[in-house]
Order: structure tokens, then sequence, then C-alpha cells
């Protein structure tokens, strides 16, 4: 099996409240594109501090996290709305060092209804929601 990458767009959630707001389209989002690693093992979206700082993110609270490497406190930053496939949803957003690619991880898929297909290492729409956008609330 190999690893699966996908494009992320990022938008600072604060920024198109505001920009909705206005009702005028005016207001600028500050936004990015990351291509990260699917981490069906991470919780949350994590990205480096300087993606973080060019969207503007605010720092919400540390949280005690296990890794691979042990256990230690990051930071966690407010919500953005993240994009993949036409897609959208709301998450906060966790820092990790730079050694370590951008991860997605299983709460944004899930709110995506998205899957790995492990066989072409791509995201792709959850095959067992018949092509519509589908959440459990089981």
């Amino acid at each position: 099996m190999g690893r699966t990458f996908v494009d992320v767009e990022v938008e600072n959630y604060r920024d198109v409240v505001l920009r909705e707001a206005a009702g005028n389209g005016q207001e600028k989002v500050r936004k990015q594109t990351i291509r990260a690693l699917v981490d069906t093992g991470s919780a949350l979206l994590c990205l480096h501090r300087d993606a973080i700082e060019a969207l503007g993110l605010q720092f919400s609270r540390a949280a005690e996290v296990r890794t691979g490497n042990g256990n230690g406190e990051r930071p966690i930053y407010d919500v953005a709305r993240i994009t993949i496939l036409d897609r959208h949803c709301f998450v906060q957003v966790m820092e990790i060092p730079d050694n370590i690619p951008p991860l997605l991880g299983y709460i944004a898929l899930g709110n995506l209804d998205l899957v790995v297909d492990t066989k072409s290492n791509q995201v792709i729409p959850n095959p067992e929601s018949g092509g519509k956008f589908t959440l459990d609330l089981l």
C-alpha cells in the first residue's frame, strides 16, 4: 500500500463569515491549497506554522497528543473551511513540526463522506453512499 496525498483548499473560516456578512463579496478570504498526506490515524487537519500564520488562524487551545514518537502537547487553532472534490466542511487545525508533511485526518474524511481507495491511492467519494453526499447518524 502506498501513501495517499490529496490537495486540500483551506480557508480561514472567520474570513468566510465576514465576507458573507458583508454581502458584497469584497472581503478578502485568506486561503491556500495544501498537498496533505491522508492519515486515517490522525484526527484533525495538521499544518505547519507558516501555513497557519498565512491563513491567519487564531490559537484556540493546547492539547495533549499521542504520536508514534511519544506524547506531547500541540497547539490547536480555530476552525478552517476545507474543500476537497467540491465538498466542504469545517475543522480545527493542529500545528505540526516542519519535518512532518501536512496531514488530513479522519474527522474531515468522515465529514466529507470521502474514503481512501487503496488500489489507486486516491481519495474518492464513499462508494457505499451511491454517489450522493451522505452522513451517518448512527
